[in-house]
Formats: C-alpha cells, structure tokens, sequence
C-alpha cells in the first residue's frame, strides 16, 4: 500500500491527514471521497485521502492514486507506517504537538515524528525497523543535536547494533498480540548492600561495603515510555556501574547509582590509606631491621677490640657475651672473672629504662655520633668509651668535668691505643 501521511494541498498548503484538522485548519470531511489538489511532497504525484481503523483507533492516511512512480514514502513497510502513528499519538495523549515527516529548514534532517513540548523542547521519534549501522544512526542523532532536536530511536529488530551507544530503545509486542512493549534500552537501578555492613563479605579486611547494586532492563508499555519522554521524566544516561552503555532512566535511579559510587569511592579511599599505611609499617619494620644489622655488626666489629682494651686495662681475662641483651639495652655485655664490666653499643632510647642495671659499667660505642646518642640518655658520670680506626693525631680529649659522663676516644690522642695495639694485647704477642 503507496501510504503516506503527509501531503500538500495546492490552497491550504502543508496538510497532516491524521489530524482533524489537517493541521491548517480545514475540514478533513473536505477531502474524504472527493477529487482534491493534494499531492506527495516526494513524488509529485496525486494522493487521495483514506480512512481505516487500527487498534481501536480511526486510521486516517493518504494513498497515491493509480500508476503512481517509485515514491521514497510509498516503498515503507506497512509496520513502519503504523509504528510512526503509534508514536504520535502516544505523544499527542501526553500532551506534545507532533508534526509527522517533519523537515529541518535547512533539510538536514527529517523526523518520522516531531514532538513539540509546551515549554519549546524538541524531540525526533525515529521508528527505525530497517538494518542500518550504528555509525549512520550515531551520526544522525548527533545532527539532531546540533540542532537542539533531542531524539529517540525505536526498533524491533532482534539485534540492535545502535542500542547501547544512541539513545534508543527495543520493541517487542506480546506473545498475546497486546500492545507494543519496550523490552530493551530503559532500565533501572537495583540497589543491593550486604546484610553486615559496615562490614562486608565480598571485601576485605575491616572495610565499608559500597554496595552490590546493578542496572537492568525493564520492559515499559509504549505508551507509558512515549508518556514519560515527552514529559522529561526519563532522559538517556551513559550507565557508570557496570557496563558503560546509553540507557533510559528515570531520576530516581540516578541518585541510587550516585549514591553507590560516592560509597565505592570512600571504601577506595579507606583501602588506599590501609594500604598506606602497610607500606609505611613495611617501610617502617625495614628500616628497623636495618638499624638492628647494623648495630649486630657493630657490636661483633668492636667484641674483639672492646676485650683487647679491658684486658689491658685491668690484666685480667675477659669474657665478652654472644648476643644483645635486654637487660644491658640490647647491648652486648663485657664481664672479667665473672663480674660485669661494661656494655657493647647499648641502644641510646633504652637507656633510661635499664639505668640501674647499666649502672657503674662502661658502656662501649663504635663512633662519636653512637657515642653521643648514648651520652645523651645516660646517667652523669657514667663513662662511654669510643673504638673507633685511628685517622689523624689530635689532642687528648680534656678531663671531664665532676659529674659530667666521661667519654674515652680509643684510637687517637697521645694517650690513646692504637687498634693495632689493642690486638696485640688481645692475641698476646706483646708477651713475647
């Protein structure tokens, strides 16, 4: 059937047969049954005016008269003819003005139906049945865009390639032969959260559960969607939980999704101080194994030097211990004939702790910076000693004053051993 719904009148001009008015304002009983000066804005040729029912509804339309040529709008299906009255009136119920075949001035673009809201906002219902790829429809829509023109496209093919990347929606009708359903392309939100939060099963450690909600399709009656996108209460939305896919939405679910992400974005932000401050604790626990390395070398660097120089200073054997202890500040202790005598580089923040038990001994250091840690914390008049390898000759250390601790550089000053000397001591070849 050569339908079409659109044609011009050689007097009235522009004439809309599914309107009572043909949208000039004549009568429609004018032109039922009778010779008219209506032609097809396409083909030229001449069209009679139709009337038939469909859907329980008065189906009125214009037919090209006998031997008309190839017409564009006569070669479309008879389903795209009914889609394309479906949609206006769905939008007319709801209060649009819809202008069927409707042409941009410039003849960029031509709605199948234009839907003209009270406060001017514009939207193209496309019914597009034919197979065409998603690049031609994206490029369209966004045509329609640059004129200010929002759009929907409607389809009920099996496979949509445009639907998740245009703004567009996927038709089915009842296995009943109801009416037309949206079954792809609106969806909603489902908010989902654990049962234990904060705490949540599918997280781990001690972290707040952002939520498990999700998007999914839901099937709408045509009319209803029609409804609902003629009156700005359901918009395209490019979903950000799941998939990143176009979808229309109602406002309600855009909070809910809102509300999971800002959730998500707190625990992400939780997980990433936790992790923080893993890495300062690891940090942390390296650099504290590598202060204990390093006084272990010391304290076995200085075990032998350390019992050379009490041996020469009290003639008598000495017994240095094998381990840091507790009880001297991790030091290592130093006994002659079974009585303590001093402590091997204490660790200076346990000083004060163990003063009793460091109480009357030398306490060992391996530098003048050690040493100065350990005589910061230790009690007046407690004596440190200092081994360290001999560089240039200077003066003798002076007398410390009554009270003060007492610090021994070993290995420089006129009075001072050498190390080499102190291992003589220690291997006894000066007995020789």
């Amino acid at each position: 059937m050569s339908m079409v719904f659109v044609g011009t009148h050689a007097k009235w001009g522009r004439i809309d047969a599914t309107l009572l008015d043909l949208g000039c304002g004549q009568d429609r009983a004018a032109l039922h049954h009778k010779p008219a000066p209506v032609t097809c804005r396409e083909c030229g040729w001449r069209l009679h005016l139709v009337h038939v029912t469909h859907g329980g509804r008065d189906l009125w339309h214009l037919r090209h008269a006998d031997n008309a040529p190839q017409c564009t709008g006569a070669k479309e299906s008879m389903a795209r003819h009914l889609l394309k009255l479906d949609l206006a009136w769905h939008a007319r119920d709801a209060g649009a003005v819809v202008e069927l075949e409707a042409r941009a001035d410039d003849g960029s673009w031509t709605a199948d139906a234009l839907a003209t809201m009270p406060d001017g906002r514009r939207v193209a219902l496309e019914a597009q049945l034919a197979p065409k790829a998603a690049a031609e429809i994206e490029m369209r829509t966004a045509r329609y865009a640059a004129a200010g023109v929002e759009v929907c496209w409607f389809s009920d093919r099996r496979k949509v390639p445009w639907l998740d990347s245009t703004p567009a929606v996927q038709l089915a009708r009842a296995g009943d032969g109801g009416p037309l359903q949206v079954v792809a392309g609106a969806a909603r939100f489902v908010a989902g959260r654990c049962l234990k939060r904060p705490l949540c099963e599918q997280v781990p450690g001690a972290l707040p559960c952002a939520g498990h909600g999700g998007w999914e399709d839901v099937e709408v009656p045509l009319d209803r969607f029609v409804a609902a996108l003629c009156r700005n209460t359901v918009r395209p939305y490019r979903l950000r939980v799941g998939p990143s896919v176009l979808r229309w939405v109602t406002r309600p679910y855009f909070g809910l999704e809102a509300e999971q992400l800002a959730a998500a974005g707190h625990r992400e932000r939780a997980a990433e101080r936790l992790a923080a401050a893993r890495r300062r604790e690891e940090q942390d626990q390296a650099t504290h194994m590598g202060h204990i390395n390093a006084l272990l070398q010391r304290q076995a660097t200085l075990a032998g030097v350390v019992s050379a120089y009490v041996h020469h200073e009290t003639g008598q054997p000495v017994k240095v211990g094998r381990d840091p202890d507790p009880a001297f500040a991790m030091g290592v202790s130093v006994t002659v004939h079974g009585e303590l005598y001093g402590v091997i580089c204490p660790v200076a923040s346990r000083i004060p702790a163990q003063r009793e038990q460091l109480d009357g001994l030398v306490l060992f250091a391996a530098t003048e910076r050690e040493a100065d840690r350990i005589t910061a914390q230790a009690p007046r008049g407690q004596r440190v000693v200092v081994l360290q390898v001999p560089q240039q000759p200077t003066a003798s250390a002076p007398t410390p004053a009554e009270g003060a601790v007492s610090v021994t550089r070993v290995g420089q000053g006129q009075a001072a051993i050498s190390i080499r000397e102190a291992v003589r001591i220690m291997t006894g070849v000066d007995r020789y």
